[in-house]
């Protein structure tokens, strides 16, 4: 239907060219009579173009409407469909269910953190002897060196008292490992219940 007006537009706007240039040759000749016809079929052939281009524009109108009725239909019909289906997954949902599978997730992921926190303390404890912690020693000495730090000159202030430090940390880490014997037991009994 656009196409169509736009067609009848432009063959009357070839009509309005020739009019107008029939209207000069009419004036060369100075004959009145047909320069006055010419000049009402003129105006009346730009009224109608003027009228062409107004329907032309609601024709457009319509159309925009049509094309958004047509969206407002389908987004309502998919709307129904999620909302049906929405309807029947939630027949389908038992919320008392969902909350015991959540809690059983949780468990055994506590459970499983916790193993695995059991398993890295004591892989740590066979694997750290005093060797490893001797080279451990060695190599922050090392990076201490590189970037210039002297640790023997920082630590030049401080007390040396070697023989109580020992015996304190030998204390302490027996007292740490009660503890942690004791931590270890309590988290193995929450597993296993």
């Amino acid at each position: 239907m656009h196409v169509d007006l736009d067609r009848e537009i432009i063959a009357l706007k070839r009509e309005e060219e020739k009019l107008i240039r029939d209207i000069k040759a009419a004036a060369k000749t100075n004959n009145q009579a047909a320069m006055k016809i010419l000049a009402k079929s003129l105006i009346r052939l730009r009224g109608q173009i003027t009228k062409l281009h107004g329907s032309a524009a609601n024709l457009k109108g319509v159309s925009t409407n049509l094309t958004t009725a047509a969206a407002a239909t389908t987004v309502s019909h998919s709307m129904a469909t999620a909302t049906t289906a929405m309807g029947q997954l939630q027949k389908q949902m038992n919320p008392a269910k969902v909350n015991q599978t959540m809690q059983q997730f949780q468990k055994e992921n506590a459970r499983m953190e916790m193993t695995q926190e059991m398993m890295g303390d004591t892989l740590d404890s066979a694997m750290d002897d005093e060797t490893t912690e001797e080279e451990t020693g060695d190599l922050v000495n090392q990076v201490l060196d590189e970037i210039g730090v002297d640790l023997s000159a920082a630590l030049g202030a401080a007390p040396k008292r070697k023989a109580a430090t020992s015996q304190a940390v030998a204390h302490s880490s027996a007292a740490d490992e009660g503890e942690l014997g004791e931590d270890l037991a309590a988290r193995l009994a929450t597993l296993r219940s």
